[in-house]
């Protein structure tokens, strides 16, 4: 997740090597085809998973592709851009409204300057807009503060927060200039991650339209506009405290809460002022609870290039062959066409579209719910993992279900494309537990379970000994589990169908199937489940992904699999798994990173911590053969309309 700034020139030949993979596999062109101005882009989303959420400051519960990269980002640009047309997962600095920070005082000072932009008002957009944004984040992730998912959380929290780092990390922040502005942090930390992990979660927003507590009240100064973080003695980490506690935490607090609500009223999205101020190439125009969305022209984009199509349009589908039955009628301009469809490409190519696979930066899993009082118990134990996933046949499921087009997954750094540098030997050598049902029914044997194929088995040999169930695992517990998945997918059925039957047939693991809309599943897995707080409605949730690495952008795991992270689904909590995370973000060169990276994802791939699926494209892009701009696909499936034109 994290690249590269000039201080940190150890990561340019990785990075690089990457980027030249990604290229060649996405293919590339040396033509330039003549242009026209105007024309709608019309672009398929997922099945059943459409944007509902607009506040770019999401929780767990909407931190998603859809609801960020695909909606928000859109409209409202990240103060550091990373990705490119070019599939190269790197800073971008020419889509950033901030120029690339200074480090200063051994690392612990960190300097940001911003370009001369301007909200689509025409107003400027300045330090005092990050500080808007600065403010909310210290206010939503105060550790003192009640944990989201609470009847008196905060809200709206956020997906990427980590006990610990951003903005626990910063002792303090203020403005130095319009358009300039100093972090204190509690340490010294390496530049590359601070950017690339630390830094890139910030999005300016309108403080002068966006700052107040109600739809009917008046904008203020809410948030507090002096420091907001301040280091207190014997407390760690820094607590956030206002300078002034009348218009402090509670004014952040409730301008966040306001802006949730705001944002979580899906109605009211088309008429309200709120989102017509933004910062990105286009503004929202049209919007449905069903998810159609329709995006024109921000014409005070300060960014380059300028958009030149009139509107770009997102299209909801129930399921993938609705969205392939639209794409087959020619009514969308980029689409996906289902893996179950894959033979007929060549009769859409035929038609006018053109096929471009859209692989990202990440890895596909579905979490355990460890924190389940019944069922937590068992899939804490190593052994039960293993042997489930030893039932999981990746290299079938890829040729059966994902059309050919995929990898095994192996832990949690991705090991596409071929020779990605921070993919460990033991990675990317091959499964570390491969599909083999002989071997899970003798893990279960050996610990205590009676074994019965075609039924559930049980504990007979309650106990903490090698041979016994395990801690908390009563005699007579059974291997039922609810399993909650994402509908609209064939792909995705098909996948959980198949382990179901041979989970029960081979093993007595019964798997109690369910669907739900995307949205649902994620808010599900993603609803704060802690041991404090347990979560006692699912077993496993598989929403049919898994992780791009957005916005933390070097493939290390604090943000999803460290305890307490607001998107460590199940809160998979290991201390040595910690240790090794921590590891990762302040090695002091290439050759420490490179180490502790492979540590942390050599661990995680013998403990699995999630059950790993097979990764393939994020989606198998069919688009108008007449459309430009779209050779390359965000390597952070970030989406780039403003240079969509046709031929």
């Amino acid at each position: 997740m994290r690249h590269i700034p000039k201080l940190s020139f150890w990561r340019m030949a990785g990075v690089a090597a990457v980027a030249a993979l990604f290229v060649a596999a996405c293919g590339s062109t040396t033509t330039t085809p003549k242009t026209t101005s105007g024309g709608t882009v019309t672009f398929a989303e997922g099945p059943s998973a459409p944007p509902s959420y607009i506040f770019p400051m999401a929780s767990g519960t909407y931190f998603s592709v859809t609801n960020l990269s695909d909606f928000s980002q859109i409209m409202y640009v990240p103060l550091f851009w990373f990705g490119n047309t070019s599939s190269q997962p790197v800073f971008n600095p020419a889509l950033s409204i901030g120029n690339q920070p200074t480090f200063s005082d051994n690392n612990t000072v960190v300097n940001i300057t911003l370009k001369h932009w301007q909200w689509s008002n025409g107003q400027p957009i300045t330090s005092r807009d990050v500080i808007f944004w600065l403010n909310m984040l210290s206010a939503a992730t105060d550790p003192n503060a009640p944990a989201v998912g609470s009847s008196s959380a905060p809200g709206p929290g956020w997906g990427a927060a980590v006990p610990g780092a951003f903005p626990q990390n910063v002792v303090s922040y203020s403005a130095t200039g319009t358009y300039s502005l100093t972090m204190k942090l509690n340490a010294s930390y390496n530049p590359t991650w601070f950017l690339y992990n630390e830094l890139s979660q910030i999005t300016p927003l309108p403080q002068a339209s966006w700052d107040e507590l109600s739809a009917s009240g008046p904008i203020g100064n809410y948030d507090a506009s002096a420091e907001a973080r301040v280091a207190l003695p014997n407390t760690s980490p820094a607590q956030y405290v206002p300078s002034d506690p009348g218009t402090g935490t509670t004014g952040a607090l409730g301008v966040a809460q306001f802006l949730n609500s705001q944002s979580q009223s899906l109605g009211t999205y088309q008429g309200n002022p709120l989102w017509q101020v933004v910062s990105g190439p286009f503004v929202l125009k049209d919007y449905t609870t069903a998810g159609y969305v329709k995006m024109v022209p921000n014409k005070n984009y300060s960014g380059s290039p300028k958009p030149t199509i009139s509107a770009f349009v997102e299209e909801p589908f129930t399921s993938d062959t609705a969205e392939f039955n639209a794409l087959k009628a020619g009514s969308l301009t980029i689409g996906y066409i289902p893996t179950q469809d894959i033979t007929q490409k060549a009769l859409l190519e035929k038609s006018g579209y053109t096929f471009n696979p859209w692989y990202d930066f990440g890895f596909v899993y579905f979490p355990y719910n460890f924190t389940e009082p019944t069922t937590g118990p068992i899939m804490q134990q190593l052994y039960f993992r293993q042997a489930f996933q030893s039932l999981v046949n990746q290299e079938q499921y890829i040729k059966d279900f994902l059309a050919g087009y995929g990898v095994p997954t192996n832990g949690p750094v991705p090991t596409y494309p071929p020779g990605n540098p921070d993919a460990s030997p033991l990675e990317s050598k091959g499964l570390v537990y491969p599909y083999d049902p002989t071997k899970a029914v003798s893990l279960l044997k050996a610990h205590g379970w009676t074994v019965n194929p075609g039924g559930v088995s049980t504990c007979t040999k309650p106990g903490t000994a090698a041979d016994e169930c395990g801690k908390n695992i009563a005699a007579g517990a059974q291997l039922s589990f609810r399993l909650l998945y994402a509908q609209g997918s064939v792909a995705l059925t098909n996948e959980m169908t198949a382990l179901q039957s041979i989970a029960q047939q081979v093993a007595g693991i019964k798997l109690t199937l369910s669907t739900a809309p995307f949205q649902q599943v994620i808010g599900t897995a993603f609803n704060g489940c802690t041991f404090s707080t347990p979560c006692s409605g699912w077993d496993m949730a598989n929403w049919g992904g898994g992780w791009v690495y957005s916005p933390d952008y070097f493939p290390t795991g604090g943000e999803i699999l460290g305890t307490g992270a607001s998107s460590n689904a199940g809160d998979y909590s290991v201390p040595t798994n910690d240790h090794n995370i921590q590891a990762t973000h302040t090695a002091a060169n290439q050759t420490a990173e490179l180490k502790a990276l492979f540590t942390y994802e050599d661990y995680l791939a013998q403990q699995l911590p999630v059950v790993y699926m097979p990764s393939g494209p994020y989606q198998l892009t069919m688009y108008k053969s007449n459309l430009n701009g779209l050779t390359h696909q965000g390597i952070f499936d970030e989406v780039y309309p403003q240079y969509y034109s046709f031929s």
